[in-house]
């Protein structure tokens, strides 16, 4: 046995050498074309012809210029030594470092074939015998709709770039040809409060404190909001104008207990709730009155967590699914994008599942409300109602599939008081469509209002198609959105913050309300037996610093009610520093049967 061993040691330092022997070969070759030897290595023969050599894969040494294979088969000395090295290929593109004073680059080429192998791609030349890849014609006229539509980007962008005096923003993807250095990463801007953990800091975490259900909690106060500050004139055509400085402050406190728990809670001190919409401090520059909408009223109070993150010790293991989420308080809810449920704050309580997958589910969430308090009732025909009668129950789900995300929602709302009860039910497609030319983002929704009783104006029968589409134009950070709607009927969201208006406000800015004083929306958006869309160009400036979105936009009725009504809007927004920026909004609308809109704005706002 030890003689065997002695042998096959042998066996293998003489494969060794011969390793070394063809490193060295294959190292040569780069720099010489002369005729290598091993007893010019002075490497003494080994015969290593009774080694299995099949007991070992092929060799393979690779170079930028050349490859050598070796097969697996005996291989001798006297082989090697009567081997003549070819001569390195020359590629008629190549170029002599001679051209290159400064560089230590080493030229290299390279050819195929054979025994040749190579880890670089050979050259391929264009073959004028193979058909080129056609458009079908679906794309070639679709996109060329759409490249239609974005032609007025170009030009609009350089003009507002002589006007603004800024540069507009492109995406530049070449690397510098000269070292930068490391560059200097902005501060973190802090939150108005931050006890015991900062909002992204850097740093360790605490050891926190071991609960007696198990679970580890590390309490931390942020305090956090935004202040909004702005002066109105707003004209619809419809009434009489309105002229006035306005402010609002979201101020919120948050207390975190885990990563999955924590309480929050937001006030609304500077605009109060009517019953019909919101009083916001200010002035009014028309009447010359002062505007009080003070307040200690709590916006937001509301506890979530995670059932299976608060009692680990129920499933030590994680084993149980017992991963619940949920939340109980005053809380915003929103569900398909506003079309459905629109809320700033509504008393309700949500159980949450999430990470369910299979059958071509990726992640399924499903998530049940109960409502009993704050709602505020949708009015097809005028402001929003208040209404602490009225309750509410719904399951809203998602679905995460390859190509799409899914939400299927349904929701009922009834109320003891005479509004109305109903079902609304709603499905939407979310996804990113792949062109010829481009890539696309699609979001279509399809909701509708069933009453189980009598019809009312909070609760009546109509279906709802919206349709949000957009893209970036080649070499350019910009956005191009296109989003369409048409009512049937009179379609009836389950519930909708004072503010919220009618379910179009996500067309885009001529059919949203401002959010701050009485600036209302350009266009109506109530969902009333109509047609209609808007146009918009997103334009970005002085590294995303600066923005502007002009927007076209109009509705047609379709019961021959005659409000049609068609509008143009601008935005212009620059941020300042870290928390503050301003905006300047405008518009000029026409109603079939109204007389010309017009409305600025000016706004300063700070989050902090």
């Amino acid at each position: 046995m030890r003689a065997t061993n002695q042998h096959n040691l042998t066996r293998l330092t003489a494969v060794g050498r011969t390793a070394v022997v063809l490193w060295f070969v294959s190292w040569n070759m780069i720099s010489s074309t002369t005729t290598i030897s091993a007893e010019e290595l002075s490497i003494p023969a080994v015969d290593i012809s009774g080694i299995q050599t099949s007991q070992f894969p092929p060799a393979q040494f690779s170079t930028a210029s050349t490859a050598i294979e070796i097969p697996p088969a005996p291989v001798t000395e006297e082989a090697l030594s009567d081997k003549k090295l070819p001569p390195l290929p020359q590629s008629s593109n190549h170029q002599s470092t001679s051209d290159y004073p400064e560089s230590n680059l080493i030229p290299f080429s390279y050819h195929t074939g054979p025994g040749c192998p190579s880890p670089f791609a050979g050259h391929v030349a264009y073959d004028p015998c193979v058909p080129e890849e056609e458009e079908p014609a679906c794309y070639h006229l679709s996109e060329a709709f759409l490249e239609a539509i974005g032609k007025p980007a170009e030009p609009l962008s350089h003009l507002l770039e002589v006007l603004l005096h800024s540069e507009h923003d492109e995406p530049h993807t070449e690397l510098d040809h000269h070292a930068i250095g490391l560059q200097s990463v902005p501060d973190r801007p802090p939150l108005l409060l931050e006890l015991n953990e900062e909002f992204l800091g850097a740093g360790f975490l605490e050891q926190g404190v071991v609960t007696p259900t198990g679970a580890v909690w590390r309490p931390a106060l942020w305090v956090f909001g935004t202040y909004r500050t702005g002066a109105n004139y707003f004209d619809g055509g419809t009434g009489p104008a309105v002229g006035e400085w306005a402010n609002r402050l979201d101020l919120f406190a948050q207390l975190n207990l885990s990563g999955t728990e924590r309480i929050l809670f937001g006030m609304r001190p500077l605009d109060e709730e009517t019953s019909t919409s919101r009083r916001f401090t200010g002035y009014d520059i028309r009447n010359g009155d002062a505007l009080d909408g003070w307040n200690a009223e709590p916006q937001t109070l509301f506890f979530e967590g995670d059932f299976g993150e608060i009692f680990p010790n129920l499933d030590p293991f994680d084993t149980a699914a017992l991963d619940y989420g949920f939340s109980i308080g005053r809380q915003p809810l929103s569900f398909q994008q506003g079309l459905l449920l629109n809320e700033d704050r509504i008393d309700a309580v949500t159980v949450t599942r999430n990470t369910l997958n299979g059958n071509g589910n990726l992640n399924f969430r499903g998530t049940f409300v109960y409502a009993w308090n704050e709602i505020n009732r949708h009015n097809v025909m005028g402001p929003n109602r208040h209404d602490n009668d009225s309750q509410l129950a719904g399951f809203f789900t998602e679905s995460n599939f390859r190509q799409s995300t899914v939400n299927a929602d349904v929701a009922y709302v009834w109320s003891e008081n005479g509004l109305g009860d109903m079902v609304v039910i709603g499905l939407s497609a979310i996804q990113r469509l792949s062109g010829f030319h481009n890539t696309y983002n699609s979001s279509l929704h399809l909701l509708a209002s069933i009453p189980t009783d009598d019809e009312t104006v909070y609760a009546s029968q109509g279906e709802l198609l919206f349709h949000q589409f957009s893209w970036t134009p080649h070499h350019t950070n910009d956005l191009i959105f296109l989003n369409t709607f048409w009512g049937i009927d009179q379609f009836t969201s389950a519930s909708r913050g004072p503010l919220g208006g009618g379910p179009l406000g996500q067309t885009g800015l001529l059919f949203s309300a401002a959010g701050l004083g009485r600036y209302g929306a350009p266009l109506s958006n109530q969902a009333n037996s109509v047609v209609g869309g808007s146009l918009g160009y997103q334009m970005f400036y002085n590294d995303l610093k600066e923005q502007v979105v002009f927007e076209i936009g109009g509705r047609q009725d379709t019961n021959g009610a005659d409000n049609a009504a068609i509008a143009t809007g601008l935005r212009y927004q620059k941020a300042l520093d870290q928390h503050w920026f301003f905006v300047i909004d405008s518009f000029v609308s026409k109603g079939e049967s109204t007389d010309i809109g017009q409305g600025v704005r000016f706004e300063l706002q700070s989050k902090f």
